[in-house]
């Protein structure tokens, strides 16, 4: 039986061997497929007996430090990024959420746009009077968005060319509203606190930034989990050898989303919060045969990582756990889901000035409360200010003291 060969990234091949001609994947193998645990956020439905095992998300991450892991042109990349992008839009039902339709929007950004410009196109069909403005680092997706968006007749899209790494060109506080989907597979995790304060700036009073990661995904296939503990324990690797001369160094730290609320508390924003849903691509379900294809390009874009000469995986053992990842995800009792989070925070109208006690035991605080920050405006015969203490009062004060 001729074996059959998908060309990689690097220049080898996934060869499928014969049924027959199969080798035993190796004891290793099987101890990188962990169980998820049960105590999930979120229910998943599983029928009985089924375990459920770590899957691929489209937030893992792709970029440690400098290093690009897999190149953004690359077909089978530039093809999984733009499926995700569709696949959202008919998850989600509208780009925007209604929280934020009722909102006047002048200006929107979007950061690190997909190939096509799906979500810009989207906004700017159903907001014709709004400026909707994307940011990427790739010349070739802003060309392909600005050539869909111009054949679809949306002259409100403008797509500029500036990677997440550096400031912003646009002015500050000129935007309403800035959405980040799935940016921790691009984006490393020592940039972070720079692109939030980034955000915070370029943000109009009363603006909102709205991100969507996923936590984490989950399915019945055994080998699609070994495949990912392989990637998973490579990038592990990685991060390690990145500072070989400072042993237990943590330069590439591990993808958390969960610590996102409290990094846009700390970035100045206020009234976050989360909403989690479920992102159902078992077996019979509208996502299914996208998910299907999403996890072929990933594992053969992934698979040079996974299978260098200190990896924990072989070539041959890679290549027969990737064909019976295909099997499985085929059978009709698969299941699969990935959990998604949308987070959002408001950049307030006015700073909390707290007060900052006196240190001389005794002495009344010097320091008041300056009015509290809110998301709107509030109106101006209600913004009175506080009255200031007479001297007389202060007199009355010092008396009161020196008799203590």
């Amino acid at each position: 039986m001729t074996p059959l060969s998908i060309p990689l990234q690097s220049g080898q091949g996934l060869h499928f061997l014969a049924k027959n001609e199969r080798q035993v994947l190796s004891r290793a193998s099987h101890l990188l497929v962990p169980q998820v645990h049960e105590d999930r956020g979120y229910p998943s439905p599983l029928p009985p007996g089924e375990a459920l095992y770590p899957f691929y998300t489209p937030s893992d991450p792709l970029v440690l430090d400098e290093e690009v892991l897999v190149l953004p042109i690359h077909p089978l990349e530039w093809r999984r990024r733009t499926q995700q992008a569709r696949m959202l839009l008919q998850h989600c039902g509208t780009p925007l959420p209604e929280r934020h339709e009722g909102r006047p929007l002048a200006r929107i950004l979007e950061l690190s746009i997909d190939p096509h410009g799906e979500w810009l196109r989207q906004v700017a069909s159903l907001h014709p009077t709004t400026e909707v403005i994307g940011v990427t680092s790739q010349e070739m997706y802003a060309r392909q968005a600005a050539f869909f968006a111009a054949v679809q007749g949306c002259r409100n899209v403008h797509v500029q060319v500036c990677p997440l790494s550096r400031p912003l060109p646009f002015p500050a506080e000129s935007m309403d509203l800035i959405n980040g989907r799935f940016l921790h597979a691009s984006l490393p995790e020592h940039l972070w606190p720079l692109l939030l304060e980034e955000c915070v700036r370029l943000l109009r009073p009363g603006g909102v930034l709205h991100l969507l990661e996923c936590l984490r995904g989950e399915s019945t296939s055994a080998a699609a989990g070994t495949l990912y503990a392989a990637y998973r324990h490579s990038l592990e690797r990685r991060r390690v050898a990145s500072r070989p001369s400072l042993p237990g160094a943590r330069t590439i730290r591990a993808f958390q989303p969960e610590h996102l609320p409290l990094r846009l508390a700390k970035a100045g924003l206020v009234a976050v919060e989360q909403q989690k849903s479920l992102l159902d691509f078992s077996a019979g379900m509208p996502f299914h045969g996208t998910l299907r294809e999403q996890a072929d390009d990933f594992f053969q874009l992934v698979a040079p990582l996974c299978t260098h000469h200190h990896a924990p995986l072989s070539l041959e053992a890679y290549q027969q756990a990737y064909h019976e990842m295909q099997l499985e995800l085929l059978e009709p009792t698969f299941r699969g889901y990935w959990h998604l989070c949308a987070l959002w925070g408001y950049k307030p109208y006015a700073r909390v000035l707290r007060p900052i006690p006196s240190i001389h035991r005794g002495q009344p605080c010097s320091h008041r409360h300056g009015q509290p920050c809110a998301l709107f405006p509030m109106p101006k015969d209600v913004q009175q200010r506080e009255p200031e203490p007479s001297e007389e009062a202060d007199q009355t004060h010092d008396r009161s003291a020196e008799r203590s």
